[in-house]
């Protein structure tokens, strides 16, 4: 499998960076060079539309249902790492590099709160309860502010939206990512399209940064498979919407930048830390943050029995100590945001494989059924993701 690093000059940090310039925002990081952020600041509407899930190996694979994206493809840009949501949604909100916000998994174990916590939708990690956000404020500690906030402080004739599925509209991460941005709930794709037609197509003058997040294909791709019927459906009906409204909104002065925050690749063999007895002996506490991007904190006078038990997955998953990990700045460059410091344990594992590693809670046993794909590691299919741009 080909490995790809995150590039974080050719990647979806720069591409908010570059969505920043437009705007007048100095960055941290550079804009992306495929985008002339000069053309782009005199346009009226600039939209930025994140499919979750959606890896450059879908658009190779569908092309037959991909065609209007196809068409406007300009190149591939890379993830963040870990290639995962809770990392990558995060760093398109706020332009930040998952080693400045600290939002580096899924599953994070908080100190505060002496548990382990499902980060976006603050969920028990072990019942999947939502979680009290006034007790359990978990977004206080970890992330960044986000750019609409940036971007209101200096352009108050741009009026911002933030267009969400209804079930995540009320999340109290949503709520502090959108910032300054009206929330707009849609209930399915017809309903998303409709309300960004009407909005777009409002005679007036006024300026418009419009965000929008699908929670799929990602979602379909883990309990189908990545080239599953229902994840090609998905893509058609977006590429068909796409075509459609660019015929009906000509003329209106807008560009739709389109990306993912990670692909999938499809998984083909689960092993659980609990079922091997020499490397389960020697961890202090479950692995997290993900099944394919794995922090172990180990016994200090264990550290031998850990590494020579991990050896038979040596094939399957690159494995650091603490220090070789941060030295080769996986997670990015910038100011070291300080939970980083909690998160990464005595050995990261990183999947090159089509394998994932898991904790099992005995409290709960395993999963009746797994994800048939995941993320959050290395290989190409998770790492690249397309950068699509469409004018009218």
């Amino acid at each position: 499998m080909n490995i790809i690093y995150p590039d974080y000059k050719n990647s979806i940090v720069n591409l908010v960076s570059s969505i920043l310039e437009i705007y007048d925002i100095k960055t941290d990081h550079p804009p992306l060079k495929q985008l002339d952020t000069k053309v782009l600041k005199k346009k009226k509407n600039i939209v930025l539309f994140v499919l979750d899930g959606f890896g450059i190996n879908l658009l190779n694979k569908f092309t037959s249902s991909t065609k209007f994206m196809n068409k406007n493809y300009i190149s591939p840009i890379t993830s963040v790492f870990p290639s995962t949501t809770s990392a990558a949604i995060t760093s398109l909100i706020s332009g930040k590099t998952p080693w400045e916000h600290g939002a580096v998994g899924w599953t994070l174990y908080f100190k505060e709160f002496a548990k382990n916590i499902d980060y976006l939708p603050n969920w028990d990690s072990i019942t999947s309860k939502t979680q009290d956000s006034t007790k359990y404020n978990v977004i206080d500690y970890v992330g960044a502010d986000n750019i609409f906030n940036k971007i209101t402080e200096t352009n108050h004739d741009v009026k911002q939206y933030y267009f969400t599925h209804e079930e995540l509209s009320e999340c109290p991460n949503v709520i502090r990512n959108s910032g300054s941005a009206q929330i707009i709930p849609y209930s399915n794709n017809e309903n998303l399209f409709h309300s960004l037609n009407n909005l777009i197509s409002k005679n007036d003058s006024e300026k418009k940064l419009i965000f929008i997040y699908s929670s799929s294909p990602d979602k379909l791709e883990h309990h189908h498979g990545v080239y599953a019927y229902e994840v090609e459906n998905f893509l058609k009906e977006i590429d068909s919407a796409l075509e459609t409204l660019s015929s009906q909104l000509a003329g209106t002065d807008t560009t739709i930048l389109i990306t993912a925050d990670h692909g999938l690749i499809d998984i083909n063999k689960y092993y659980y830390t609990n079922e091997d007895d020499e490397l389960f002996d020697s961890m202090i506490m479950p692995a997290f943050p993900e099944p394919r991007f794995i922090s172990f904190f180990v016994k200090k006078h264990k550290m031998m029995q850990f590494e020579k038990a991990f050896k038979k997955y040596e094939d399957k998953f690159f494995l650091f100590k603490r220090d070789e990990f941060l030295k080769h700045e996986f997670l990015g460059n910038g100011k070291m945001h300080p939970k980083i410091d909690d998160f990464i344990g005595d050995y990261m594992a990183i999947a090159i494989s089509d394998s994932v590693m898991k904790s099992i809670y005995m409290q709960n046993g395993k999963w009746k059924k797994e994800f048939c794909a995941h993320h959050a590691g290395l290989t190409e299919d998770e790492m690249l993701v397309p950068l699509i741009k469409i004018e009218f």
